[in-house]
């Protein structure tokens, strides 16, 4: 999706989620990532509390550390280099390692174990290495954006961005974008499951054309429809959607959802960028993604 303003500058956008920080670590081990995003009832098993606390925002997370979420009940597990793991209801997280590598530039290697139920990561690309295990497959990661659930020993992973590698006791696999594995066990032939992603989440907006001379932030109406990724019909299907930039002038929707046709419209402004930031070159990354288990089926939209 693309947006230009008429200096020629190049504004690309696809929407996702709200920037945070860490508070500085308490522990005499260096916490590994912070606990956002809190909804419902979510546990968290650590070394200070073997028998679980409640777990809050803000809270500071250390290798080793469980996190369980109950019915209706979800959390955003945020690592330093900003890769977030969203977990959601009824699933268990064990945060097994978070190394920073001795590389040119700061890399991390992640390791994590999906004991149950389901995720959506967005790992950062070239700035990690990440394995994450479940009680079916191993899956390793290469800057992306992908969704894995594991229940009773049968596990499916979809992919939007990058790639992931996914192996089980008798085979594996690579995932490239739009590509899934959908319900599979543990001594399946992987090379046979892959296929495309049957559904795609799809933005549109009439406003292409951004023009900042005027120093005026602008209010951009969107789309957002649930559609069949190759014939583009609609999907009727009903669920949350959360938007994401990493823009820093932008002002998102809070999370909304779609209506019994996949259907919502929603807006949003974007601030001029900073004349004096060398760092912005014009382009803004922007998604949207389904903010609930069950839709591992569906393709981020961008």
């Amino acid at each position: 999706m693309r947006f230009f303003f008429s200096s020629k500058s190049l504004l690309i956008i696809a929407f996702f989620c709200f920037s945070t920080q860490f508070a500085s670590a308490q522990s005499s081990e260096p916490a590994i990532a912070s606990l956002l995003q809190v909804e419902g009832a979510v546990e968290a098993v650590t070394a200070k509390s073997p028998k679980g606390r409640r777990g809050i925002n803000g809270m500071l997370l250390f290798a080793g550390d469980k996190i369980s979420t109950a019915e209706n009940s979800k959390a955003t597990i945020e690592y330093r280099d900003g890769s977030r793991v969203r977990l959601f209801q009824n699933s268990q997280l064990i945060l097994n390692l978070s190394e920073e590598q001795a590389t040119s530039k700061r890399t991390f290697k992640f390791q994590l174990s999906l004991n149950k139920g389901s995720l959506r990561g967005r790992f950062l690309k070239g700035l990690q290495r990440t394995r994450i295990r479940t009680p079916t497959a191993q899956i390793g990661v290469k800057g992306t954006s992908v969704r894995i659930k594991d229940n009773d020993n049968r596990a499916t992973v979809s992919l939007t961005e990058g790639q992931v590698e996914v192996s089980n006791l008798s085979s594996k696999t690579i995932l490239n974008p739009g590509q899934w594995l959908p319900d599979f066990g543990r001594t399946e032939d992987l090379t046979e499951k892959v296929a495309p992603l049957p559904n795609i989440l799809h933005l549109k907006t009439f406003d292409y054309e951004l023009d900042f001379r005027d120093g005026k932030s602008k209010q951009l109406k969107f789309s957002v429809q649930l559609q069949h990724g190759i014939s583009g019909k609609t999907v009727a299907r009903s669920g949350l959607v959360v938007f994401e930039s990493d823009y820093y002038s932008i002002r998102l929707p809070k999370r909304f959802m779609l209506d019994k046709k996949g259907f919502a419209r929603v807006l949003v402004g974007i601030d001029p960028p900073r004349l004096t930031d060398p760092g912005f070159k014009g382009l803004i990354t922007i998604r949207a993604f389904m903010d609930q288990d069950g839709f591992d089926d569906v393709a981020e939209g961008s």
